[in-house]
């Protein structure tokens, strides 16, 4: 009891203080010891109770007061860690155990993964929409937040919808935004627009639903998805000392998940040196003056040609396709040299180079058949004949190919469901990754927004 009064009055006292700015240059030293301290209570509070995952969360977070952001609480990514904001003005109104919430609220948009994800849908929805949708898909699952807090209830009666619970944060967008054109239909565009940039610095007083976010288009291409997932991995690793809510569990895992095939020796194992160009060496005389000691001779210099092949036909998975991100992902990693990518249902859809793991785009949203003849034609043209090439499908295609590979080295990797692969001829070895539980594979592809751990994918 004695905790919790020493708490409120020095949640009262700095709210007075703050009550007082006119802008960012009014806060001290003092103040800023004090709002670390309460802070601080907060968070230890939650250590001797189910929360303690979202404490220790929290407390490696880097913390700082920022008077501009339209909401109380707002986080970032940096390099090596994540950086929390509080808007005292807004934070300082909330109770003990809203401030919780609020903590708990940040918590689960890093677990969710939704700094990338609000990446991909973009300029497909409104900044309004998205902003709404990632806040509603979460707070369905927190208690005690404040009263302003977007929720299921509140947001569907705004916009006249029925939102239903358990939904990703892809599909409450779409929700959303639907309704805001119905009530723009209705009342006029001007009745829901986009606000921008504020010229001049104001003290922000109250939570505005649209910017609540907006922190995190100053920082959305400071870091690529897989430094985003390493460093969630590393916090949310710490954190899961305490109680593991059980709606991170299955994200801790598929953070853990491993390649199941071993690509470093399997490459080392199958694939040839090709040569590209040379390097001198002082072990080799030159052929043309041998007499000459003092000018090198010349090595051939070798290496690696790879080209991975992705199915990205309808027939395709999410759960497939997480899985092949990270099939790739360890082939790029154990790879010295630049590999083409090349996406294809019935044609092929896209090709690009990859020499890093930040260099894996976003699967594109096709809904075309599978064909695997469009590939090895786009090989064949490109006269692409000493490279080793790995296709990864579920098996479902032709029976006999169009075009005959001009390749020698071929290896097919089948996922999810795929028991076989539907050539008669595969003219190289067939592997199957075994670890992807899925059902079947809705075969129209209806959805036109990926599910969650499509997201994680990054330009």
């Amino acid at each position: 009891m004695e905790t919790s009064n020493s708490f409120e009055q020095l949640r009262k006292r700095l709210y007075a203080e703050v009550l007082q700015w006119q802008d960012d240059k009014d806060i001290t030293e003092e103040f800023e010891k004090d709002f670390s301290k309460l802070i601080e209570l907060c968070t230890f509070s939650m250590m001797g109770s189910e929360d303690n995952y979202f404490a220790l969360f929290t407390m490696q977070m880097k913390r700082e007061v920022k008077l501009d952001i339209e909401t109380a609480v707002g986080s970032i990514a940096a390099l090596s860690h994540y950086k929390i904001y509080f808007n005292p003005y807004i934070f300082l109104q909330c109770s003990i155990e809203e401030m919780k919430a609020l903590l708990k609220h940040e918590v689960y948009h890093i677990m969710y993964n939704h700094f990338k994800r609000a990446e991909h849908i973009k300029g497909k929805y409104s900044s309004l929409a998205i902003s709404r949708a990632m806040d509603v898909s979460i707070n369905q699952y927190i208690r005690n937040l404040p009263p302003w807090s977007d929720k299921l209830h509140n947001v569907s009666l705004t916009y006249n919808i029925d939102l239903k619970p358990n939904l990703t944060m892809e599909e409450y967008a779409k929700e959303i935004q639907e309704g805001i054109d119905k009530l723009k239909g209705k009342e006029g565009k001007e009745v829901i627009k986009d606000k921008g940039d504020d010229e001049e610095f104001q003290i922000k007083k109250e939570h505005n639903p649209e910017r609540a976010h907006q922190l995190w288009k100053e920082n959305e291409y400071c870091l690529n998805f897989e430094q985003i997932k390493e460093l969630t991995k590393k916090i949310a690793s710490n954190a899961a000392k305490g109680k593991v809510p059980g709606e991170f569990r299955e994200i801790l895992e598929r953070l853990s998940q491993r390649p199941e095939i071993s690509w470093k020796d399997y490459l080392r194992r199958n694939i040839g040196k090709l040569p590209s160009g040379y390097k001198k060496t002082i072990t080799r005389k030159d052929r043309r003056q041998p007499n000459r000691l003092d000018i090198r001779g010349r090595l051939s210099r070798k290496v690696t040609e790879i080209v991975v092949a992705i199915d990205i036909s309808g027939s395709i998975s999410d759960k497939e396709i997480e899985q092949i991100v990270i099939e790739v992902l360890e082939i790029v990693k154990n790879s010295n040299s630049e590999i083409t990518i090349i996406e294809c249902d019935n044609r092929v859809r896209r090709v690009y180079k990859a020499k890093d793991k930040k260099d894996i785009r976003s699967k594109l949203d096709t809904r075309g058949g599978t064909a695997f003849s469009p590939v090895f034609e786009y090989i064949k043209r490109k006269s692409m004949r000493d490279c080793f090439i790995i296709y990864f499908t579920d098996g479902v295609g032709e029976e006999v190919l169009s075009c005959t590979p001009i390749n020698r080295n071929i290896l097919w990797v089948l996922t999810g469901k795929g028991e076989k692969l539907s050539l008669r001829n595969p003219y190289g070895p067939v592997k199957k990754l075994s670890s992807i539980e899925v059902k079947s594979a809705d075969p129209t592809y209806a959805k036109d927004t990926m599910k969650e751990i499509l997201m994680d994918w990054a330009k």
